[in-house]
């Protein structure tokens, strides 16, 4: 009896992830379901990272990230020197053969046997490595060839960064090269950034530019993976965060909600303190100084119970600041060393 389902000479897709089980199919309907369910997954999904794992001969850069950016998101990768940031960025440019793993971008697998991914891609890379003896006008031009189209907004930024195109770039300022940088990287209108510190080397303004940039490709619904050394930047313009530690992601948080993240520090003044009240607060009371209180309120915290205890001592001042990706940052990083000893 012949048996039912497709023979797998139809079955072959060396371009589709293990994980999406078309082998599975035992009809062409599941088998185009599949497909199609596949397909607004990867539109959802911009980047796609699996079981990512790169070393050294046996020195560790990355190991087992699993990360998905999606469509229209900034999304900030952390850590400090060494942790595995410019490692992953490379592996996701090519730049780099992964040990182990997967790495998906505008639906196609990123592999050697795929340099045409990179055409819809802008990439800035840390430190901005950049040839020396072409001036920046040769440059860009050199950038546009190897995309096989001219940019879009070349012009457009040339003029907002106000770069010099007619000197070498061994000439620039670090300032100067980082706008090549940007400009190279924006130029062409990509669906995709993937920024390695973009704002190193600029001033303020041209930071702020930069911000603006950044923003208006997230209205345009494109998508932006962005490391940074700069926390307070990473706050102000990415929507999700991920921490990486030794090599491993270690937490991936919504900055929207990092006041049920963080720990907070409740601030006051008091006309009337009840040291033996604030003291019983035991660990929550950080500091006290005469009529001056610093108190600690844990995510698990209800502020109102704070608040019972100081009001009756008529508070002059009240001071709560939000939560920052620093204190999440710091406090991750604290939890973390403690846990080792």
């Amino acid at each position: 009896m012949k048996k039912s389902g497709l023979s797998k000479k139809y079955l072959y897709f060396p371009n589709f992830p293990k994980a999406e089980n078309l082998y599975t199919c035992t009809s062409y309907a599941k088998l185009e379901r599949a497909l199609e369910l596949w397909c607004i997954k990867m539109v959802q999904t911009k980047i796609k990272i699996q079981n990512l794992t790169k070393y050294y001969g046996k020195n560790r850069g990355i190991e087992n990230l699993d990360l998905e950016i999606y469509s229209g998101e900034i999304f900030g990768f952390l850590g400090p020197n060494g942790a595995g940031k410019t490692t992953t960025i490379r592996c996701m440019m090519n730049i780099l053969l992964p040990t182990a793993g997967e790495i998906w971008i505008n639906g196609g697998k990123v592999e050697r046997s795929n340099p045409k991914l990179r055409e819809n891609i802008g990439y800035i890379a840390e430190a901005g490595l950049l040839p020396e003896n072409y001036t920046t006008n040769d440059f860009l031009t050199y950038v546009e060839s190897m995309r096989g189209s001219l940019s879009l907004r070349r012009k457009e930024l040339v003029t907002l960064f106000d770069l010099p195109v007619k000197k070498k770039i061994g000439e620039l300022s670090k300032g100067n090269k980082q706008k090549v940088s940007i400009i190279a990287a924006f130029m062409h209108d990509p669906d995709v950034l993937i920024l390695d510190e973009p704002t190193t080397g600029l001033d303020p303004l041209l930071q702020q530019e930069t911000y603006n940039l950044i923003l208006d490709a997230k209205s345009q619904g494109k998508t932006i993976f962005f490391s940074s050394h700069n926390l307070a930047e990473v706050q102000r313009i990415c929507d999700r965060v991920g921490i990486v530690r030794d090599g491993h992601l270690i937490s991936v948080v919504d900055v929207d909600s990092l006041n049920k993240e963080v720990s907070r520090i409740l601030e006051v003044t008091l006309k009337e303190p009840n040291k033996d009240q604030l003291q019983a607060l035991g660990d929550h009371l950080l500091e006290l100084d005469d009529n001056r209180a610093r108190i600690l309120v844990r995510q698990t915290d209800s502020i109102e119970r704070f608040l019972e205890v100081i009001i009756p001592m008529k508070p002059e001042e009240i001071v709560f600041p939000p939560a920052s990706l620093e204190d999440y940052f710091l406090q991750f990083y604290k939890g973390q060393e403690e846990g080792a000893q």
